[in-house]
């Protein structure tokens, strides 16, 4: 019984072995199939929530995207495609290690300012470490502006470094505005000024340099031939006191200090600049405008002119600016090299809608946003302090627009006071052209204690700059305020200078 019994143990356990072993076959196909099950229930949710966010990516914002663009992603692709930009740059330079530049200006904008111009830059021109420069421009409504300055370093064979001025704007469209308003007249004027700098290095680094200079400054302003409503007459805003109409010579006389130690001049990725303006202003006495001109009848005894209204009309205008450039990123340079240049285009040429989304990854976005940027920094204040209240002529007052600089303005403000702040993005697009993305604040006030949030403005825009690390070319930039509109700006003069 026994030995039978322990016969048959072995095969009842294998039985009951090969039961187990069916269960559990049956138990994992089970499961596979559950997670299988699970798996596809999963996906599909995947899918279906990806489709949930990707249609209106794929079908709203990319097409909106495209064809915002498309207009200026072709030109540029042809361009950089192409070498444009280097071929231009070889196609205006001439001489011996292209020393000389010769290229053409323009600015197309509604009404007489359209222009068209000519520039030719000349570094040793006449001696060694010397740079010339002439401007002209010649506008819609037939006005001319000149400008020829010419700078020599190593002045006899010393540290001291010198420069001539002269510039001369003929402008029948010209307008003033009362400060802190937006009341703007017309105001013809034919002026012209004659400037001479002397300076030198004050440290034995040449991070600090010391500037005097003067100028005689002549303005023949005129009575517009127009409707004589449009015309300023207001006690509050004197013609006699602020030289309205009238002509009128000036001789600033200032006091510049500068701390520089930026990495390269016109693509600075590092460093800081620090600028101390000084100078006083000696004015002479208006004459000119007729009490007919105005369409006033004179008093009796007061001849058929009208009088300078007798208050002191120097005036003094100081000014600060610093800047600070941060630089982003691992490389160590931010210019880019050839090879760099060449990677790059190919990255912009064959940019697509599926490129951008992959840039855009959160493990893409430090790379995307913070490597080879830089971020530049600008704050600046000037103040203009009459020597009597009342008397300083109407060109004395400091504009806000463009220049300040608030790129999305255009000659809107004239003020006594002026705070700007500004911050820059910018990224190597190719080796000469950097993108660039800006957004700008700045206050104004008629004293120097009443500034106000009523007088508070913002703008904010982008563009590209075209330069070589030691020269600039030019920038096209696109500023905004609010819904007022655009101001393209197209110049020869880089930001913050």
């Amino acid at each position: 019984m026994s030995a039978h019994a322990q016969d048959e143990t072995p095969s009842d356990s294998t039985e009951q072995t090969e039961t187990l072993s069916d269960s559990t076959e049956q138990t994992e196909v089970s499961l596979d199939s559950a997670e299988e099950s699970s798996a596809e229930e999963s996906s599909a949710e995947q899918a279906s929530e990806k489709s949930f966010w990707t249609w209106p990516l794929e079908y709203i914002i990319q097409p909106f995207l495209n064809g915002l663009i498309y207009p200026v992603a072709k030109p540029m692709d042809y361009a950089i495609k192409n070498g444009i930009i280097e071929k231009s740059v070889e196609l205006i330079s001439f001489g011996e290690d292209y020393k000389i530049m010769v290229y053409p200006s323009f600015n197309f904008k509604p009404g007489s300012r359209t222009m068209v111009g000519a520039n030719y830059r000349h570094r040793s021109a006449f001696l060694s470490k010397d740079y010339l420069v002439v401007q002209g421009e010649y506008y819609a409504n037939g006005d001319v502006s000149l400008t020829a300055r010419y700078t020599k370093h190593a002045l006899f064979g010393t540290r001291l470094f010198g420069g001539f001025r002269y510039d001369l704007d003929l402008d029948r469209d010209k307008r003033f505005t009362v400060p802190e308003t937006k009341s703007s007249y017309l105001q013809p004027d034919s002026s012209y000024e004659f400037t001479w700098r002397l300076g030198a290095p004050i440290t034995s680094t040449s991070n600090w340099n010391a500037e005097i200079w003067a100028s005689l400054y002549c303005s023949r302003a005129s009575h517009p031939d127009i409707e004589e409503d449009s015309v300023l007459i207001s006690d509050d805003y004197k013609i006699e006191d602020r030289g309205l109409y009238q002509n009128v010579t000036q001789v600033p006389v200032g006091l510049s200090f500068v701390y520089d130690n930026l990495d390269l001049p016109y693509a600075p990725s590092r460093g800081n600049r620090i600028v101390l303006n000084g100078y006083y202003t000696f004015v002479g006495k208006y004459s000119g405008v007729r009490y007919e001109d105005l369409g006033i009848t004179p008093e009796e005894g007061q001849g058929d002119k009208i009088k300078d209204g007798g208050l002191n009309h120097d005036f003094f205008t100081t000014e600060f600016i610093f800047q600070h450039y941060f630089y982003l990123g691992r490389s160590k340079n931010y210019v880019l090299s050839a090879k760099e240049a060449r990677e790059n285009r190919r990255f912009y040429t064959d940019f697509s809608w599926d490129e951008a989304v992959r840039i855009w990854r959160p493990e893409q976005v430090m790379n995307t946003l913070f490597e080879r940027r830089v971020i530049a920094l600008q704050f600046r204040m000037v103040n203009l302090w009459e020597m009597e209240e009342g008397g300083a002529p109407h060109d004395a007052f400091i504009n806000l627009n463009s220049k300040a600089p608030l790129r999305g303005y255009d000659d809107k403000w004239t003020t006594h006071n002026l705070m700007s702040l500004s911050l820059e993005y910018r990224w190597p697009v190719d080796r000469l052209i950097d993108g660039v993305l800006f957004n700008e604040y700045a206050m104004i006030a008629p004293k120097i204690n009443k500034w106000s949030f009523d007088h508070y403005y913002n703008s904010w825009g982008f563009g590209i700059r075209v330069r070589q690390p030691n020269l600039y070319l030019f920038r096209l930039q696109f500023g905004f305020h609010g819904l007022h509109g655009v101001n393209m700006i197209m110049t020869i003069a880089p930001e913050f200078k």
